[in-house]
């Protein structure tokens, strides 16, 4: 078992990942409400997104491999990791005019196309998403951050030790660099962040207009050696 930072040739593998592990999450559902009746979308739209991240050039993916159920004597990527770098969070002063330029938009398009999404919802979660961190985490800690944007292990590999052996990247990395980790987590994930010493600093909260269903989801940060923790609460 390692891991490893992830090549080009890994992205099926990590759009099977991401398929099988993310509706764990009450994020993905949340957004992908028709993935079950789309499942072609959903396949198509996740192996793009992670292209589209691998492009960007402002994060990491970092990938975990094992022996693989079928062929112990083969190996291949079962669990990743997505990390935003130093560096790419917030926006630069203007030196003509002195005023804050805000950052282009994180993250790959949302492809509001998709038939397994609903574009209204995913559209609200990126403005919500957007604006939390902005408060939660670039307020408080700017560029002296790690934010781990995506953590997902296949299921049938779970409990391996991969969640904790890519956060431990991170963790090595913060360490080094005097940097604070921040992170949304999942119920599931939350559990291993606490264990790893994160702790939690409010939520926020989705919800389009006109609906009854929400989505509250929560922020855990680990402080590096510098760092001063003001819980921004929502």
């Amino acid at each position: 078992m390692s891991i490893r930072l992830a090549k080009e040739s890994d992205l099926d593998a990590i759009a099977w990942i991401s398929v099988a592990a993310l509706p764990a999450d009450p994020v993905c559902p949340y957004r992908f409400p028709y993935m079950h009746l789309y499942p072609e979308d959903h396949v198509k739209f996740s192996r793009i997104r992670y292209t589209e991240y691998m492009a960007a050039g402002d994060n990491v993916i970092m990938v975990f491999e094992c022996p693989t159920i079928e062929d112990p004597a083969v190996h291949k990527p079962v669990a990743f990791s997505i990390w935003q770098l130093p560096g790419t969070h917030v926006g630069k002063a203007s030196a003509k005019e002195g005023t804050e330029v805000k950052p282009k938009q994180k993250g790959p398009p949302d492809h509001l196309q998709r038939r397994d999404a609903s574009a209204a919802r995913m559209t609200a979660f990126r403005e919500s998403i957007g604006r939390a961190k902005r408060e939660m985490f670039d307020g408080p800690y700017g560029e002296s951050q790690l934010y781990l944007g995506m953590l997902a292990c296949h299921p049938d590999y779970q409990k391996r030790g991969a969640g904790r052996m890519l956060c431990q990247w991170g963790l090595d990395k913060a360490k080094t660099e005097g940097l604070t980790i921040t992170l949304y987590a999942s119920p599931m994930g939350a559990r291993l962040y606490r264990s790893l010493g994160f702790q939690n600093v409010g939520s926020f909260r989705t919800q389009v207009e006109g609906e009854e269903e929400f989505l509250d989801t929560p922020g855990m940060v680990l402080v590096g050696p510098a760092g001063q923790e003001e819980p921004w609460i929502s």
